[in-house]
């Protein structure tokens, strides 16, 4: 039965959930013809969201949990205490949820010139869907809501990850049988946590977790072990790290951005918000240098999902599939700051998770633009970009050089954060591999942008042209935003630090140029001023040297030899092609050994078979009937208990 809750209305959260919705419907219904209108709807309903993300910005109560029923929500249901639909305002939902709108309106500024004719994918409605599922995720006070809008968020993705092509579709189904086990997972510690506490208030269940501590410790492992497999799937973190080379690399081009900005970051809100509260109030049990040792271990599942990210980025030609890597090794540094359950830590994590949305964001929207221009995604058959697309080079620079942790771009001071977090509690054995893989994205970002933007430009692509406007102005907003977050770390530490009461966290020792960690505190505002003054130095020095003499491509390669004699084509004999070839030869042996993607395509050929057995007994009537009628008396024998 529905009816009318009491209370005021918080408009900005309901219309940030709901509107996404019903355009969506109403674009996938109506506009089905109009495909270019529907990412105008798309970009107008993103566009509502961030207004909403202002009105809440507004109201300032970032440190309290302020409940806030839907004006239309379920009536209690019998023995489970709360409304079984509510949404819930907490800063952390807010800080997820600001950030993940932000980047998504300029993705969609991309996408408005990017799908025309000739790339037109028709995700639109869906994607406009997500984007409800996205803002009731983050505010959902129960677990209902929480579990529509979190199935709601993987069927529109799957979706729009297969957009009708077959190599899509099969990334999408490898995608949603991960999903699908993280789901399944998460049901199970839904199921004890609402069975204990009499509640579905996604609360009421964190609280009694907390409250077994010291006389049910196994009860509680094994939940929260159910919730992190399930967030630990869906931010692609050991041992699901293999799903977003094939989901990012087959995703329409635009929609990839938001795959690796936003979406994988999913499982890092579900483990702040619902599995480190568990470990903070009450926590009783072995513990490492004061980490309870739950999360101690998954930390080193995060340092060990950035190492073998970095790894299998080094070896990819396939740019997509690289930065799809690369992210995976990010989230790994994010799962380690996290894991430290400190302000220090979570303010780490949330900091990358915010740089990481921008910085990523931009790759990608470089990557795509490229790929407009040129059809191209192998690294090899590129080559010599920047002449013909300046703007895309100069986004994917600025963002690759946050994304390898240098000065003065953002992703410096949340990668400088992350250590100190880890230093903080002692853990110097975990920060050696984090480091490692920090460091090692040098080589795999700098093998993207010498292969793809850097040497001389091929033949094939003399004449192309920088990406259209909308497009570029997407790019240089990404860039602006890196570059703001690398001066003025304030601008996202701020309001971190300000949710940080409601969380029970003391706050971080920061203003808006400087952070102070454990070791050593630092002033980004000095030390960006100071390699901008380099960089402007070198390039005065570049603009009064000798000017270049350029050649034809294969002028300084051959030695006057002629390729063809080789039977090698001008994209074979690229540099790009085997980069880093004694390298990849020598990580081989560790990959494979390490390789969980037998398994996973195992689990997926043995679901395929046992789908098709149950397709064929109710494709026989007789038979069919027979096993429904076993399912229902089983049903009734277990129930009636």
């Amino acid at each position: 039965m529905m009816k009318l809750c009491p209370g005021i209305l918080n408009t900005g959260m309901f219309g940030a959930v709901v509107f996404p919705y019903a355009v969506g419907i109403f674009s996938l219904i109506i506009l089905k013809r109009w495909k270019r209108l529907q990412w105008a709807f798309f970009f107008l309903s993103t566009l509502f969201q961030l207004f909403a993300a202002y009105s809440l910005f507004r109201s300032g109560n970032f440190g309290s949990g302020i409940s806030q029923k839907f004006p239309f929500a379920l009536s209690p249901i019998p023995g489970l205490g709360q409304s079984a639909l509510f949404f819930q305002f907490t800063g952390l939902g807010f800080i997820f949820f600001a950030g993940s709108t932000i980047v998504t309106l300029i993705i969609s500024i991309f996408s408005l010139a990017f799908n025309d004719r000739d790339h037109a994918t028709g995700v639109a409605p869906l994607w406009t869907i997500l984007m409800g599922a996205n803002a009731g995720i983050f505010f959902a006070g129960d677990w209902l809501s929480f579990l529509i809008s979190w199935e709601v968020m993987g069927w529109t993705s799957f979706l729009i990850i297969a957009h009708g092509r077959e190599d899509s579709r099969k990334a999408a189904l490898y995608y949603y049988i991960l999903s699908l086990i993280g789901s399944s997972a998460m049901l199970a510690g839904i199921f004890i946590g609402v069975s204990g506490s009499g509640s579905m208030a996604i609360a009421d269940s964190v609280r009694y977790f907390s409250g077994l501590w010291g006389t049910r410790n196994s009860l509680v492992v094994l939940s929260t072990l159910f919730f992190t497999v399930a967030f630990f799937a869906k931010s692609a973190v050991f041992p699901f790290y293999m799903w977003p080379s094939l989901a990012h690399a087959e995703a329409p081009d635009d929609f990839s951005s938001f795959l690796s900005g936003v979406m994988i970051k999913y499982g890092v809100f579900g483990l702040i918000a619902v599995v480190l509260p568990i470990y903070r109030a009450g926590y009783v049990g072995p513990a490492v240098h004061g980490v309870p040792l739950y999360l101690a271990v998954l930390g080193w599942f995060g340092v060990i999902t950035a190492v073998l990210g970095t790894l299998y980025a080094i070896k990819q030609d396939d740019m997509k599939k690289l930065m799809a890597y690369s992210t995976v090794s990010n989230i790994g540094l994010i799962i380690a700051a996290l894991s430290m359950n400190s302000s220090l830590g979570i303010a780490a994590a949330l900091f990358h998770t915010f740089n990481h949305m921008v910085f990523k964001g931009g790759i990608f929207l470089s990557l795509a633009s490229v790929k407009y221009r040129t059809g191209e995604r192998e690294m090899h058959k590129l080559g010599g970009m920047a002449y013909r697309m300046p703007l895309s080079f100069f986004t994917f620079l600025i963002c690759i050089i946050a994304a390898a942790g240098i000065p003065p771009m953002s992703g410096f001071a949340s990668k400088w954060m992350i250590y100190q977090a880890l230093f903080e509690k002692k853990m110097l054995i975990m920060a050696i591999p984090a480091f490692f893989a920090s460091t090692g994205s040098f080589l795999y970002l700098y093998r993207g942008l010498h292969t793809i933007y850097l040497g001389q430009l091929s033949n094939r692509f003399a004449k192309i042209k920088e990406a259209p406007a909308p497009m570029a102005f997407a790019m240089l907003i990404m860039m602006f935003t890196v570059m703001l977050g690398g001066f003025f770390p304030g601008l996202v530490l701020s309001p971190v630090n300000s949710i940080f009461t409601g969380m029970g966290f003391a706050h971080i020792s920061q203003d808006l140029f400087s952070i102070q960690g454990v070791t050593t505190s630092i002033r980004l505002t000095s030390i960006g001023t100071i390699f901008m003054g380099s960089f402007f130095i070198v390039g005065f020095l570049y603009l009064i040297g000798k000017k270049r003499e350029h050649v034809e491509q294969l002028d300084t390669y051959t030695s006057g030899e002629m390729p063809e004699e080789w039977g090698l084509t001008e994209e074979k004999y690229h540099y790009g092609m085997h980069f880093y070839e004694p390298l990849e030869v020598t990580i081989e042996p560790f990959l494979k050994g390490t390789s969980m993607d037998s398994l996973f395509r195992r689990i997926g050929y043995e679901t395929g078979k046992l789908s098709g057995t149950v397709k064929r007994w109710f494709n026989t009537p007789q038979l069919g009937t027979l096993v429904l009628l076993i399912v229902v008396v089983l049903l009734v024998v277990v129930l009636g208990r």
